[in-house]
């Protein structure tokens, strides 16, 4: 091996591991780090050394080697005809022992040799037998080791016959040849005597020791390879008359596989044939290769045409057995080819070399799989699904409440949470076990896993709350604790039609005074008494706003009231907000006494009011109705008292107006605000029981123990009873417009429902504002965040004004391109915190104060952070000002503006800016840097140009009027023709309607 030889190298060279290398040379004190290391020459001829007694040490001491018999002289081959005389076939072998050769026959009697007689030298032939032998004896002893050590064996015999001399114990070989005895080289005549006798036809023992100086010569007949060693085994099979393949001998076929030395029963894979080396001429193939557990080798191929050695013999089986034997020569004088080399036969059924030290082992497997078959197994492959393990309805009905979370759903159905978080996983929602969920989120999975599943309304679920505690607000009540109330009476109307008025009348006083612009924005609730028949009749009136901002608010009065009064004033008549009241009395089912108003004024005509009410299903009585018809007129106090008798009528013929007094009180919160002194407070109707001061109340998310109660004139009053509307104080929070209220036991109670409440209306809030996330809902949102927004803070005095205030800003006519926010809502004054609120948003927010103001140090931190309040009294003032605050967030829109038109009378040239222009003013003007297009014979040949140079004469000028010549040039553009028309424009803003 040339230069330095590596560890792996060396590994392969003796058929062992590099592991097994490296802890040898370890042993003879040599350090060398891997596998890769390359080792110095001395060290590398120590090791094969130590690796070549290993194994002679192991082996049995090997029979003495017969007498060398004398080299055999070439004799004249017989006659043409002559019968040769074969040689009997070699018996079979058994596996694993491999049977020695035939034994060398005696001298032939020939004529005297030379005067130097030369020994043969020994035959490795019987160093490899030994070594086989000594192998498949290791083998039968210990059959888990016996691969690697037939491996190592081989490998070291073919070293040791190579390069160094065989094992102590062996037979020696004789002394080299003299220089007068070489061996003809390959493909020469042998030297010899004619007439000498020959050798049998059958092939000699052993092998001729290779030529000296036959070395990788490129140009020689042996393709510049150097011959292989001889293997052990016995002599193949005689070459077959005039040239033949050679007859197949029985240690040629692979062995009767043993049971006991075979891992299964699958018979071994037989070598292939392995190619003889070339004699003089072409020479004959090699026979085949030995059995799958050390069978012999095949016979050697035949010999050259003019004596070339014959071909080498089939490898060793798998396991160590002997090589085939190698093929005589054709013509007389041809030396018999080498012996195979043990167990070098094909490569068995497993276990080669790995790596880069050979071809993988292992088991033979088929060929890769085309790409198109790849890809139809990857498409006939279906997705992992994985089972939750939720439980399947039958279509049971399942009631959750409004933003039920997954939680609630897994306790209805006795199901796991996490399981319902992976079935909304598989449906591609990402929800978690406690997050508010919206109702289409809920119904989608009730409908997946087969429930039906039903969102229960914001009353049903209140109603579940109260029962948990023991309360009932639709028990029945025996009649004996039944009392008559008085009647509630809402008044409702277009605004401006003399509602307030009217209610002043009935009260002698004056609130029309007292409310911004003249128009009421409150919900007034009050109590007067009238004498009828004798008696002090009550009767209680709301007044509720007739604007169009306030149909929550006269919903609201509808719903809590028993008798409405229908004002329509008899100069108008009939107008949108006397329909919507209308509508709301006719859906609330209650009686309706109209009075026409105003009809004091000339132009009334009260015969036309009765003609359009009869519309919409209100006939007066004189028309053959049951609808009651009065005429007043509230400010000279006509038809006061006609009035309310009208309604005490209908309230004793229509209506049975009683309800329980003893017990705890319950109702409805008409109004509530925030007072600056005195806290939450909220005007409440007692519908049923009686209202004390100490009573522990809870009206929808607020609770609280009742400090004082306050009639419509400002006095205390100690209880309230049926149809009292009073103003309550002592909550810890301003209730909603229209909250139920309700008197428990003891504050414990109350904060309980309160709590509950208000945690059920912000997962309802939460789940409606998040609704389900979804690919069309992502794009929206990415849609909306290139929008323009208005954001707002709306602070109101009551609950009912922020309200209405906030319907009537989305009710507006809002354009795609803008969006109007309103981050937060609340009842009393501005204060610090929403200004701080206002600051932190990444947007400009604006504070809307409707009918409440800011301290001082409030606007000082409002003005340092850059936030804008705005105050109103009157709620179509604030609509109006910020419906022109959207329509200015808006896009400007820009319409194309003609200016004038100039024509091209003639085209100067010019090297340093090009073309110019002389042309004339036809109409308007022509403006320097005025966007223009050029025309030519009515067709537009460029646009978008720019008069980059004007000039009069000589002179410079900004424009230049119709009927004067002038110079320009626009802009590089020089493709201008004598006759071409120039038309100048402007683009101006377009105002928006």
């Amino acid at each position: 091996m040339a230069g330095k030889a590596r560890v792996h190298e060396l590994a392969k060279e003796l058929g062992v591991e590099s592991k097994t290398v490296l802890a040898k040379l370890k042993e003879m004190g040599e350090f060398v780090k891997s596998a890769s290391s390359t080792v110095e020459a001395p060290v590398a001829r120590r090791l094969r050394s130590a690796f070549v007694q290993s194994a002679g040490s192991a082996a049995p001491a090997a029979p003495p080697a017969a007498a060398p018999a004398p080299a055999p002289t070439p004799t004249p081959s017989p006659a043409p005809g002559a019968p040769r005389v074969s040689a009997k076939p070699m018996p079979p072998r058994r596996p694993g022992a491999p049977t020695p050769g035939p034994k060398p026959k005696g001298p032939v009697p020939g004529p005297p040799q030379s005067a130097t007689p030369v020994a043969k030298p020994a035959s490795a032939h019987d160093i490899e037998v030994a070594a086989a032998e000594a192998r498949a004896a290791a083998l039968k002893a210990e059959q888990e080791a016996a691969v690697k050590a037939a491996q190592a064996a081989r490998q070291q015999q073919r070293e040791t016959t190579r390069r160094e001399p065989p094992a102590e114990g062996g037979p020696r070989p004789g002394p080299r040849p003299g220089p007068g005895t070489v061996p003809p080289r390959p493909g020469t005549p042998a030297a010899g005597r004619p007439g000498a006798p020959t050798p049998g036809p059958g092939a000699r023992t052993g092998a001729r020791p290779p030529a000296r100086g036959a070395g990788n010569n490129p140009f020689g007949i042996s393709g510049g390879q150097q011959q292989r060693p001889p293997a052990a085994g016995g002599g193949g099979p005689r070459p077959s008359p005039a040239g033949m393949p050679p007859r197949p001998s029985p240690a040629s076929m692979p062995p009767r596989p043993s049971p006991a030395s075979m891992p299964s029963q699958r018979p071994g894979r037989p070598g292939g044939p392995g190619a003889g080396r070339p004699g003089g001429g072409a020479g004959r193939p090699g026979g085949g290769g030995g059995g799958f557990r050390g069978g012999p080798g095949g016979g050697g191929g035949g010999g050259g045409y003019r004596g070339g050695p014959g071909g080498g013999g089939g490898g060793g089986g798998y396991r160590g057995g002997p090589g085939g034997g190698g093929g005589g020569g054709f013509r007389p004088g041809a030396p018999a080819g080498g012996a195979g080399r043990p167990g070098g036969g094909g490569r068995g059924r497993g276990g080669g070399a790995a790596g880069a030290f050979g071809r993988p082992g292992g088991k033979p497997t088929r060929g890769r799989k085309s790409k198109k078959q790849r890809r139809q197994e990857f498409d006939n492959l279906s997705a992992p699904t994985m089972s939750s393990g939720a439980p399947r309805g039958q279509g049971q009905v399942v009631r959750l409440s409004r933003g039920a979370s997954l939680s609630d759903f897994a306790d209805k159905i006795n199901a796991n949470p996490g399981s319902l978080v992976q079935e909304m996983f598989n449906l591609g929602e990402m929800v978690t076990a406690t997050q508010s969920c919206s109702d289409d989120t809920l119904l989608l999975l009730g409908e997946h896993l087969g429930f039906n599943v039903q969102i229960v309304s914001p009353e049903d679920e209140d109603r579940e709350l109260l029962a948990q505690f023991n309360i009932d607000l639709d028990a029945e009540v025996a009649e004996d604790r039944l009392v008559s109330r008085p009647p509630v009476v809402t008044v409702m109307g277009h605004v401006d039609h003399g509602k307030t008025k009217l209610l002043d009348a009935i009260r002698k006083a004056n609130v029309v005074a007292g409310e911004a612009g003249g128009i009421t924005q409150h919900i007034g609730a009050y109590q007067v008494h009238v004498p009828h028949e004798g008696e002090d009749r009550a009767i209680t009136f709301i007044d509720t706003p007739g604007h169009e901002a306030f149909t929550a608010m006269r919903a609201r009065g509808a719903q809590v009231t028993d008798i409405v009064i229908l004002v329509v004033a008899a100069d108008d008549g009939v107008m949108p907000q006397t329909i919507e009241a209308l509508n709301h009395a006719k859906a609330a089912d209650v009686p309706i006494v109209v009075a026409v108003n105003k009809i004091d004024k000339p132009e009334a005509n009260p015969d036309k009011v009765r003609q359009q009410l009869t519309e919409y299903g209100l006939v007066a009585e004189e028309y053959g109705g049951d609808t009651m018809f009065v005429n007043v007129a509230a400010k000279p106090g006509i038809g006061i008292e006609d009035l309310l008798e009208a309604v005490l009528l209908t309230a004793d013929a229509s209506l049975e107006l009683t309800a329980p007094v003893d017990g705890p009180a319950q109702g409805v919160a008409i109004e509530a605000h925030l007072d600056k002194g005195r806290g939450a407070v909220a005007t409440v109707l007692v519908q049923k029981g009686t209202l004390r001061a100490g009573d522990s109340i809870v009206a929808g998310g607020a609770h609280g123990r009742v400090r004082a109660m306050l009639d419509e004139n400002g006095n205390q009053v100690a209880e309230a009873g049926p149809s009292r509307p009073v103003m309550v104080l002592g909550l810890t929070a301003v209730p909603g417009a229209g909250d139920t209220f309700l008197a428990a036991e003891d504050d414990r109670t109350v904060r309980q429902i309160a709590e509950q409440r208000q945690a059920r209306r912000r997962a309802a809030a939460f789940a409606n504002s998040r609704g389900r996330a979804t690919l069309e809902t992502l794009m929206e949102q990415l849609k909306e965040g290139e929008k323009t927004s208005l954001n707002l803070v709306l602070k109101g005095d009551v609950s009912g004004s922020v309200e209405a205030l906030e319907d009537a800003l989305f009710n507006l006519d809002i354009p795609e391109e803008v969006q109007l926010r309103i981050i937060h809502r609340g009842v009393g004054a501005i204060t610090e915190s929403d200004v701080m609120l206002a600051s932190a948003s990444t947007e400009a927010v604006t504070i809307i104060g409707f009918n409440v103001r800011a301290s001082n140090k409030v606007r000082e931190i409002a003005d340092r952070e850059g936030v804008e309040i705005r105050y109103y009294t009157v709620i179509y003032q604030a609509i109006e000002e910020i419906d022109a605050a959207l329509k200015g967030l808006l896009k400007p829109e820009y319409e194309e503006v003609e200016l004038g038109t100039a024509e091209i009378r003639d085209v100067f040239r010019s090297s340093k800016i090009g073309n110019i222009a002389g042309c004339i003013v036809r109409s308007g003007l022509i403006r320097r840097n005025a966007k223009a297009r050029l025309l030519r014979d009515g067709a537009v040949v460029a646009d978008n140009l720019t008069i980059n140079s004007l000039k009069r004469f000589k002179d410079d000028a900004t424009e230049v009027r119709e009927g004067f010549e002038c110079g320009l040039t626009l802009g590089g553009f020089n493709n201008i023709q004598v006759g071409d028309i120039i038309e100048t424009f402007e683009m101006r803003e377009k105002p928006r309607a």
